[in-house]
């Protein structure tokens, strides 16, 4: 039997900090704010008022070379702390180079993880 806090993750969480703008519809501008960690899936940001679960949003951000354009929804919410973002359209060949930085990066331990 696993453990209450086992991993239900597609694909590793990579530890990584990059500026993201996040966009829900009908806002103008951007929220800009920062990854903690990442994955191919999604992504975990830093927000002192998060967003609500549920709320799509636009996302961009930079990962080395690659410029990643994508829709998410806001899968978690810790207010004080930030959102865990599911991203869930992206272009394969964004997917495929982002996959390439993330294998550059170094796993994340469980134990470093924002809740």
């Amino acid at each position: 039997m696993e453990g209450k806090h086992s991993e239900r993750r597609r694909f590793p969480r990579r530890l990584c900090s990059l500026p993201v703008e996040l966009r829900p519809p009908g806002q103008p501008y951007p929220t800009s704010c920062e990854t903690t960690d990442i994955s191919v899936c999604g992504c975990y940001v830093k927000l002192l008022f998060p967003l609500p679960v549920g709320t799509v949003v636009d996302v961009r951000f930079s990962a080395g070379d690659t410029d990643v354009q994508t829709k998410g929804v806001v899968k978690t919410s810790n207010p004080g702390l930030g959102n865990g973002i599911d991203f869930t359209e992206m272009a394969p060949s964004t997917r495929l180079q982002l996959e390439r930085y993330l294998e550059t990066l170094p796993e994340a331990e469980a134990s470093e993880f924002i809740p």
